[in-house]
């Protein structure tokens, strides 16, 4: 009998010990869903207290909302009196007779119709014309007639078909032209991915609040903004004073470290010390012109729906995983204007447009007796198709590579 009462009691205060460990459990179960809850007022609390003073600005009339509202009300008011309207009456009296017995889809196409006109117009004649005319000129052979004796007006030029000798010249017998280009397009292809990882950096730490932000973000966009020949200059001397103090800092340290010689003698490949040298001196670069590309993923970065972030930082995920999981895939759509813009913009900078310009103007042979010269025309337009086609084949290539990692977001 004893023995079964030990028994049973200690069955009982094993039963015990498991409801008392159940019971705890439970507690810190409801611990834990208490603080996710205050957590989430918290949150709610400071969003709604956001909300309030955003709201309490806008609504706040200030002298620029009266102007505005001023400005707007004389525009009306003109916009209503009695000659404006005589003047509209007699303006839309021959439109509204063409469009009488039309339906109003139609009207709106004829409309569209009449605006797109213009811009066909300068289309064909700023842009397919001298298109086409480039193509025909980069296989012929060209000569200016010469002036009129009469007007001193250029009579015309007599162009003769010599297939890709052009092409062959240029790629082959042209001192400059090919090592140029190669090199303007390895560097571009260095500093895209450069350009758009940094930008992308530097537009994520500006969308977070700190002291001095406009000012960081003018500084960046100021070289853009004040695209001038002053600041032209201006670069141009910053480049040639980081030039300088590089070949001094480098004539310092010649007897001493170098760190190319040390990468080489520690058995890294030559190309690969090549390419940190290139990253290297394209540093100045990289944050000279990444002003447009800041300014873009900023702009995509801050149309970010902001419940995105508020559902994540409510299941605890870090400054990391927002950044890989919301941030990076809702602006990679603009990653392609930027990659497209980076490309052009290296290109424009290219020293190939001083060998464009130099065919285009300078090279050219006058015959005698006043019988015209013979041009470099079609030796330019050979050189500016080598440069249009390789510019196109970058851009093609940033377009695949980015375009496998880009996310569109269906809200």
């Amino acid at each position: 009998m004893n023995q079964n009462q030990a028994k049973k009691t200690f069955k009982e205060k094993w039963n015990d010990y498991f409801a008392r460990r159940r019971y705890y459990i439970a507690l810190e179960e409801q611990a834990k869903q208490d603080k996710i809850q205050a957590k989430r007022e918290k949150e709610m609390q400071k969003q709604l207290q956001k909300d309030q003073k955003a709201q309490a600005k806008r609504d706040k009339v200030t002298w620029y909302k009266k102007a505005k509202w001023a400005i707007q009300d004389f525009f009306h008011k003109i916009n209503i009196s009695k000659p404006v309207v005589k003047v509209k009456d007699v303006l839309s009296f021959v439109p509204r007779k063409l469009t009488r017995n039309l339906t109003h889809r139609k009207k709106k196409a004829l409309w569209g119709v009449v605006f797109v006109i213009p811009l066909v117009i300068g289309f064909g004649y700023f842009f397919l014309i001298p298109f086409i005319t480039t193509v025909f000129y980069s296989f012929s052979h060209i000569q200016t007639i010469g002036l009129n004796p009469v007007t001193g007006d250029n009579m015309g030029v007599i162009t003769e078909n010599i297939g890709f000798d052009n092409y062959q010249f240029v790629w082959n017998q042209h001192s400059t032209f090919r090592q140029r280009l190669l090199t303007s397009f390895g560097n571009t292809l260095l500093e895209v991915p450069l350009v758009l990882i940094f930008s992308l950096i530097i537009a994520v730490v500006l969308n977070t609040q700190f002291p001095g932000r406009s000012f960081v973000r003018a500084v960046f966009f100021m070289p853009v903004i004040f695209n001038s020949q002053a600041v032209e200059v201006a670069m141009k001397t910053g480049a040639e004073l980081t030039a300088a103090t590089a070949e001094t800092t480098s004539t310092m340290l010649q007897g001493g470290f170098d760190f190319s010689f040390f990468l080489l003698e520690a058995g890294v490949p030559g190309g690969v010390v090549s390419f940190l040298g290139n990253v290297t001196s394209s540093i100045y670069d990289v944050i000279t012109y990444s002003g447009v590309q800041i300014l873009i993923f900023l702009s995509a970065i801050q149309s970010v729906p902001k419940h995105l972030y508020e559902a994540a930082k409510m299941e605890g995920a870090t400054q990391y995983e927002i950044f890989w999981k919301i941030t990076f895939p809702m602006v990679s759509p603009l990653m392609l204007t930027a990659g497209v813009y980076t490309v052009v913009d290296s290109f424009l900078r290219s020293d190939l447009l001083s060998i464009l310009d130099y065919y285009s103007v300078n090279n050219f042979v006058a015959l005698t007796g006043g019988l015209g010269m013979v041009t470099a025309h079609g030796i330019h337009a050979a050189m500016s198709w080598l440069f249009c086609l390789s510019s196109i084949i970058l851009i093609s290539l940033v377009l695949i590579v980015i375009s496998r990692v880009v996310f569109y977001y269906d809200e």
